[in-house]
């Protein structure tokens, strides 16, 4: 738990991610420029340079601190997946959501085409027949762009909600498995330190017993952990005590002598 191990899988995960709502920004703004380019191509009209910048990359700003990857409310019961909540995935899914605002070219035409807009100001007020299938033609596309590019829109909002869906759903069964791990790692620890005990009982009642009957453990006594076994091919004896040498000079009171 100290290691947070689980917590690097859970910014591992969100990570992975952020990866895939960028690859859909990145492909949904492809798709709208694409569809751009396809009905200026059907009109004959020329195509527009393309923006700058279309990707935008979804990132915090510089110098503004991401949320927490998930936050545990105070009071909350930390032993339930319910209680966690995931800021940063919903943070990134808003800001991916975002990107779906593009600009409508038919606007940015009209104001810098100063053909098309004489175009519409002459249909107004009055224009030859021809002109007028023109206009009518030209309305057609530019409704067909637009549903298209509300599609795609759609598309894209329905493939975030996927990728943000199972991004929690990932991150809900990996939180959910170490608060499984953390139960079955206090029963084991509950369990060990009861089996040791009673393994140091065991012994305890041995010596007891000896100690009652005045009886001399000769056989060794093992306890490795949790196991308590009593090794009769060994057998323990006091070492005596080596033999006193016999004194070298005699012992008078009249001076010392070293025994």
């Amino acid at each position: 738990m100290e290691s947070g191990f689980v917590e690097f899988n859970l910014e591992f995960l969100t990570q992975i991610a952020q990866q895939l709502m960028q690859a859909e920004v990145d492909k949904f703004k492809t798709q709208v420029q694409i569809t751009h380019d396809y009905y200026h191509a059907v009109e004959e009209k020329l195509i527009p340079d393309a923006p700058p910048a279309t990707a935008v990359e979804i990132c915090f700003p510089e110098g503004e601190e991401p949320p927490a990857i998930e936050n545990l409310p105070e009071g909350a019961d930390s032993t339930k997946i319910e209680s966690y909540i995931f800021p940063r995935l919903d943070r990134l899914l808003a800001m991916a959501i975002k990107q779906q605002v593009v600009l409508d070219v038919t606007q940015v035409q009209a104001a810098t085409d100063p053909k098309k807009g004489g175009a519409k100001k002459d249909a107004k007020k009055g224009s030859t027949p021809a002109e007028e299938e023109k206009v009518t033609e030209e309305s057609i596309y530019v409704k067909e762009m637009r549903e298209a590019i509300k599609t795609e829109k759609s598309i894209f909002r329905y493939r975030l909600c996927q990728v943000r869906n199972w991004a929690l759903s990932q991150l809900k069964d990996m939180r959910q498995c170490s608060l499984d791990l953390y139960k079955m790692l206090e029963d084991w620890i509950f369990v060990a330190q009861k089996t040791e005990m009673d393994a140091i009982e065991e012994m305890c009642m041995i010596i007891k017993d000896s100690i009652e009957e005045e009886n001399k453990i000769q056989s060794e006594l093992r306890i490795n952990f949790m196991d308590f076994t009593v090794d009769q091919g060994v057998l323990n004896y006091i070492t005596p005590p080596p033999p006193k040498h016999a004194a070298l000079e005699e012992q008078t009171t009249s001076r010392f002598t070293i025994p």
